[in-house]
């Protein structure tokens, strides 16, 4: 456990805030480099523990492989040995392991893969026997993961006849899928794509050199601690606006909770504006639903009703995000009401109880940075089971004691 306290003065002076790479574009570019059989090294590939956990799968020839906690790392490498023909047994910690990869699986023996269980049915492990190319399409009748569709995607190229994927009409998370198309774009891939039909025709990736950028979901926690604490400015450098990353959309709500941003080719200044708020906040987060924890967090800080939609993808992830979230709050007074698809925030956080709690983690990167937020209250923050964030930002807490001293506790 660790304790978090607020060093007002640090809140004075702009802080230069150093961002991890995106640790989406990392993956994606690592199974891409893969197939291409790239000479090019990634520059600025992430050092999260998602992407160095699929960088080991792609170097080693072992048969039953330990994917850690990579929900990312398995589905993507699945796909890649379904393409190579490689016999391969795929498991991970117990909490990958109820991680559901049943709409992968089925769509791999649509195309003629030989796939079974291990264990439970639609979870890993799962033991992927021979890989038949019989044939090209498939077809989604209910919404399913973008990394499903993306670990399909990548592979289609190399595939004797291509793929076609039709997608429901209701596909969630399209902003991830829409990378993945602009990376395989980039590497020389033709894609059609229309009215919930990618068409992606055999050809060969052409090896290029890509520089990884800072990543877009980390930001908004460096945003929200700004807008808890009502002032200060940050300056982060290698963070793009170009439209690959979904989460960049954050930009068209800063002003909500009063940030501005002063966009330059260097770098990217957020500061916090005395500027009036929202009396209540509406986000439809279906292409973006890594942001839902924060801007829960945010909104409750701020006493701002906070109505959060698109949602479905969350019970599946290291957690069920939308009820860890909500029993975090509830901790310190806020009123929360959930289904799978929409979140409810009503009221605002019990300034004077958060140093008597301590919040749990949930084994959840995004729980951990969510809830550091609200050391930006100026109270002291005790949190369980920090070293989570290394799945996604390992520097998370050494980037927040530019705010905050943090105590071993």
């Amino acid at each position: 456990m660790i304790q978090l306290q607020l060093v007002d003065e640090r809140l004075l002076h702009a802080v230069n805030i150093q961002l991890p790479a995106s640790k989406s574009i990392s993956n994606r570019l690592l199974i891409i480099n893969k197939i291409a059989d790239s000479n090019f090294a990634i520059d600025n590939l992430s050092d999260a523990d998602d992407t160095q956990v699929l960088k080991r799968l792609l170097e080693s020839d072992d048969k039953d492989v330990n994917c850690g906690l990579g929900g990312t790392s398995i589905r993507f490498f699945l796909a890649y040995c379904y393409m190579i023909n490689r016999e391969v047994i795929l498991y991970g910690e117990e909490a990958l392991n109820k991680r559901p990869i049943g709409p992968l699986v089925d769509a791999l023996r649509q195309l003629g893969a030989s796939i079974n269980y291990v264990g439970n049915e639609g979870f890993p492990p799962v033991h992927l026997k021979a890989s038949e190319k019989k044939s090209n399409e498939i077809k989604f009748d209910s919404n399913i993961s973008s990394q499903f569709v993306s670990a399909l995607l990548m592979i289609a190229p190399a595939l004797p006849n291509g793929l076609v994927i039709h997608l429901p009409s209701d596909q969630v998370s399209l902003a991830y899928i829409e990378m993945t198309i602009a990376l395989m774009r980039l590497y020389g891939i033709e894609v059609e794509s229309a009215m919930n039909k990618i068409s992606v025709r055999h050809q060969k990736y052409i090896p290029i050199t890509h520089r990884v950028s800072a990543d877009w979901s980390a930001v908004i926690f460096w945003i929200g601690f700004l807008a808890i604490a009502g002032k200060g400015t940050i300056v982060i450098n290698d963070l793009k606006v170009d439209n690959i990353q979904g989460d960049e959309a954050m930009l068209s709500w800063i002003n909500d909770f009063g940030i501005t941003a002063q966009i330059s080719e260097d770098a990217i200044v957020f500061e916090k504006k005395d500027l009036p708020f929202k009396t209540e906040f509406y986000y439809n987060l279906i292409n973006n639903p890594d942001l839902a924890q924060p801007l829960a967090v945010i909104g409750a800080a701020l006493g701002i009703k906070t109505t959060l939609t698109g949602l479905s993808t969350l019970k599946h992830k290291e957690t069920d995000r939308i009820s860890a979230i909500s029993n975090e709050l509830k901790k310190c007074g806020v009123n929360c009401n959930y289904t799978n698809e929409v979140l409810e925030i009503n009221g605002k956080i019990n300034i004077t109880s958060l140093s008597d709690i301590v919040f749990d983690t949930y084994n959840d990167h995004r729980m951990a940075m969510s809830l550091a937020m609200l050391s930006a209250t100026g109270e002291k923050i005790n949190l369980n089971n920090p070293e989570v964030v290394s799945k996604s930002y390992p520097q998370f807490f050494e980037e927040l004691k530019k705010f905050c001293v943090i105590t071993e506790k």
